[in-house]
């Protein structure tokens, strides 16, 4: 069932979530690929995409270019120029004046991720869900998985995963015969490949169940060669070269060398990456699959999307899982468990809306046990940012070139050095420090760290430190009022917010 009363919802959620996700974001921008995606959206603004030098290559012209594809720099331009404008009008000392340029951008992904949640929750009851249930998975997705964690950042995984889940949503119902679904399958791939070419095997793993009818093609096709047209066009204004991407080798198969055991292992199942305990929910998805997958004995058109669906989010795992399991660096290192797969868990998680979890009462404290255990790691994730993490366990800088094999091996593979455990040690000793009054502090003078924004004696502090704007703005010596004042408005919206997605529910449950 689709229709007002679940976009209602739908809306409900998206703004729910944001708020949640602004109440518990950090309001930075420090990665180098966070970084370089910022400084080249803050270049689009001057009418240029050259870079100031860092995680960058020299161009034809000499100047520096991120790697980086430009589609999120587009999509962020209003947040980025808004930042800018706070930045020059607000009475600050000019040492602040980068960093609170940074916080409107830093909210990019929280503004994707809800709007993904809400997609989510759509495309859940379009594919035959009811509305509490599509409601508990868009739940679990949004915030018992790394979902949250990279909310929070200025990575391009959200639109990613925002682009694919749109792509499979619209290829299952247009498959099911629902004729203007193909435009939602188009607009999904010209996100998803627009925001890293390597999306291009999994977005068509998406298409999957448009079948085998060409006319069903042309649309995701269309978006396909928009977005190819779009890296061409970038490709040759960076490099002059229409195919030289900036990636080096690890465009060419020679960045394929990891064992595909070792590479599954390692997403799946390592202490330091493996999906299924970054995102516990997950271990629900095989017989949420099953039951997808029979949807289709049953026939009408939900039931016919929902298997196809199920074709769709196979050919996109095994792709995934193949393509990042003999990937050079498949860990994607510098970031909180498989970065990756997270652009997968959309699809992962609608497999784990369809399992029978309310069966028998065993099956509903086991759902409920994955989801308390999700939502413990990401806490962990939310309030340590994984940067410090890392810097603490001595992972950064790092020791060992990219290439060698034992590059973070005992942050990846020894449970001794797990990051979930190490990020709740580090929120417990911090808040203790906190309750007892000691915490860093931001802007004792020196020069300001290029990609960090503060001075590199401040750094170590910040090990200390919770990972939200508010705590960062009082470590800065903004007036705790000022900050008390913010906080509050936005737990008021929050609660309302909830309490109006609720009666939109509670009015979609009992419509016809």
């Amino acid at each position: 069932m689709s229709g007002e009363p679940t976009r209602r919802t739908a809306r409900w959620i998206a703004l729910t979530a944001f708020l949640v996700y602004a109440l518990g974001g950090g309001g930075r921008i420090v990665g180098s690929d966070e970084v370089s995606m910022y400084q080249l959206a803050r270049s689009m603004l001057r009418g240029r995409i050259d870079v100031p030098a860092g995680a960058t290559l020299a161009g034809r012209d000499g100047h520096a270019y991120t790697k980086n594809a430009a589609a999120q720099a587009v999509l962020a331009l209003p947040l980025v120029a808004a930042g800018e404008a706070a930045a020059r009008v607000l009475p600050l000392a000019p040492a602040r004046r980068p960093l609170l340029a940074r916080v409107p951008a830093s909210l990019f992904n929280a503004i994707v991720a809800a709007i993904l949640l809400a997609a989510f929750f759509r495309l859940a009851r379009a594919l035959g869900l009811g509305p509490g249930t599509a409601l508990a998975a868009t739940l679990l997705l949004g915030f018992t998985t790394p979902l949250w964690v990279y909310a929070k950042s200025f990575m391009a995984e959200p639109l990613q995963g925002l682009g694919l889940l749109l792509a499979l949503g619209g290829a299952a119902r247009a498959g099911a015969g629902e004729e203007r679904a193909g435009r939602t399958a188009a607009l999904g791939v010209l996100l998803a490949v627009s925001a890293k070419l390597s999306m291009l095997p999994l977005a068509l793993a998406c298409l999957v169940p448009l079948g085998r009818r060409p006319g069903r093609w042309a649309l995701p096709l269309a978006g396909l060669g928009a977005a190819l047209a779009g890296h061409l066009a970038y490709n040759l204004a960076r490099f002059g070269a229409p195919l030289e991407t900036g990636y080096g080798s690890q465009a060419t198969l020679a960045a394929y060398s990891t064992p595909l055991l070792v590479g599954l292992y390692g997403l799946l199942f390592s202490s330091g990456k493996g999906l299924m305990w970054f995102a516990p929910a997950l271990w629900l998805a095989p017989a949420g699959f099953g039951a997808m997958r029979w949807a289709g004995s049953g026939g009408g058109a939900q039931n016919a999307a929902a298997a196809g669906a199920a074709r769709g989010i196979a050919a996109a795992w095994l792709v995934g899982l193949t393509l990042y399991g003999t990937f050079q660096h498949w860990a994607g290192d510098g970031s909180y468990g498989p970065r990756y797969l997270v652009p997968l868990l959309p699809l992962g998680l609608l497999a784990v809306a369809f399992a029978p979890y309310q069966a028998t009462r065993a099956r509903r404290l086991l759902a409920w046990a994955l989801a308390l255990a999700g939502l413990f790691v990401q806490v962990g994730g939310v309030t340590i940012y994984f940067g410090a993490q890392m810097r603490e366990a001595g992972d950064y800088p790092y020791t060992r070139p990219l290439g060698d094999p034992r590059f973070m091996s005992e942050s990846h593979f020894n449970p001794w050095f797990n990051p979930v455990v190490a990020s709740w040690r580090m929120l417990a000793r911090n808040a203790g420090e906190h309750l007892r009054g000691e915490f860093p502090r931001l802007g004792g003078g020196g020069e300001a760290d290029a990609r960090l924004g503060v001075p590199a004696a401040e750094v170590p502090g910040l090990l200390h430190g919770l990972d939200f704007w508010w705590a960062y703005a009082g470590y800065a010596g903004v007036s705790p009022a000022a900050i008390l004042a913010l906080v509050a408005a936005l737990l008021a919206a929050c609660a309302w917010s909830v309490v109006r997605l609720r009666a939109a529910l509670v009015a979609e449950a009992r419509g016809p």
